[in-house]
């Protein structure tokens, strides 16, 4: 019996978890991966996954182009964070935003589950600026309507 094959959308993917993440699953799942720029694309295209992913350039917080490149899959592994702001990087748009439009599109697009990396510790009251944006990050996911795994 061979497996069942699913695609799957990689937000993020550009990172070194995503990278991993793609020439694990490569072999086994069809993959898309969003990622925020041409650079971050080339380091995708780079990454070794065989087959190579489709790649799609998204802004993580626009919810209608992550619709798009949902479209078609049935899962989505959500990698998208930071974890030290900067003048251009916050911890709302990155963590919260990511979130919100995620959730948008996974309804629209028909994904069947959300997994989200998040980080030991985080919940929505925490003292600590990014615990607590990845906190309010998680509970957009469980909120939504599409069923979401949060580790």
């Amino acid at each position: 019996m061979e497996p069942l094959r699913h695609r799957i959308l990689v937000t993020g993917a550009n990172g070194n978890l995503g990278r991993r993440l793609l020439r694990r699953l490569a072999a086994v799942h069809e993959l898309r991966a969003a990622v925020r720029s041409e650079r971050a694309a080339a380091a995708v295209r780079a990454a070794g996954a065989d087959p190579a992913p489709e790649v799609s350039v998204v802004d993580p917080a626009d919810a209608e182009g992550l619709r798009a490149a949902a479209r078609g899959c049935t899962h989505a592994v959500h990698l998208v964070g930071i974890l030290k702001e900067s003048r251009t990087s916050r911890y709302a748009d990155a963590h919260e935003a990511s979130c919100q439009a995620l959730v948008r599109a996974a309804e629209s697009a028909g994904l069947e589950r959300i997994v989200y990396p998040s980080i030991l510790g985080a919940r929505p009251d925490s003292s600590n600026a990014c615990l607590a944006s990845k906190g309010r990050a998680e509970r957009i996911l469980l909120e939504g309507r599409t069923p979401a795994l949060v580790l």
